[in-house]
């Protein structure tokens, strides 16, 4: 049986980058994404549920929260898009694309612990799949293998995306529970990302004990 499509062997050899894959448009994108990161944690800081006389500054800080968060992940989009179609990428742009996105969304988790709107155990477990699967990426890089986003890990992206942006929100407005939403959409992501950390984990092994029979 020949392996997923979302992993592919690799056996070409590394060359140096160049002064274009460091400071390329796409790469000025992630760069942007990661310098928004600190921004978001800021504004979340700011945020003090127990203080009543400032219930219209949280609020405000809340959905600035969220602005700043969105563009980070329209930055994403368009990062993602002008790389598949200019034909740009490297290995440099498939490293740091992945952790800007693993920052943000695990400063936002961190941060909606803090604040009472995230469960830890639900953050831990988010948080701990994305740490295996990078690893597990970084094991499979060494052994000539590539393994890319599959379509389940994609749609866990774009969910915790949503589920994140509502819980920053959090406010009610306009007879809408953003809360209530972005908890809800958050179990549907926890699930998601479970499921899909386990196919990855069951594919690398498969491809890894292939790649030792092959060799044998």
């Amino acid at each position: 049986m020949s392996e997923p499509s979302f992993i592919e062997r690799r056996w070409k050899p590394r060359k140096p980058l160049t002064t274009d894959q460091l400071l390329g448009i796409a790469n000025y994108l992630t760069y942007a994404r990661i310098a928004l990161v600190p921004i978001v944690v800021a504004l979340l800081m700011g945020i003090r549920p127990e203080r009543l006389d400032r219930a219209s500054l949280n609020v405000f800080l809340s959905w600035m929260a969220m602005s700043f968060f969105v563009v980070a992940q329209l930055s994403d989009v368009v990062d993602g898009y002008y790389a598949r179609k200019y034909g740009v990428g490297s290995s440099f742009g498939k490293f740091i694309d992945p952790l800007a996105d693993k920052l943000l969304s695990t400063a936002g988790l961190v941060m909606l612990v803090e604040l009472g709107r995230v469960s830890g155990w639900i953050a831990i477990l988010l948080i701990a799949r994305e740490i295996t699967i990078t690893g597990l990426r970084g094991i499979a890089a060494s052994e000539g293998l590539e393994m890319a986003a599959s379509d389940w890990g994609k749609k866990k992206t774009i969910l915790l995306s949503v589920a994140l942006g509502a819980l920053m929100v959090h406010y009610p407005f306009w007879g809408i529970d953003p809360q209530r939403l972005g908890t809800i959409v958050l179990w549907v992501t926890l699930a998601v990302s479970m499921g899909s950390g386990a196919h990855y984990v069951w594919t690398f092994f498969r491809a890894v004990i292939q790649g030792q029979n092959k060799s044998t």
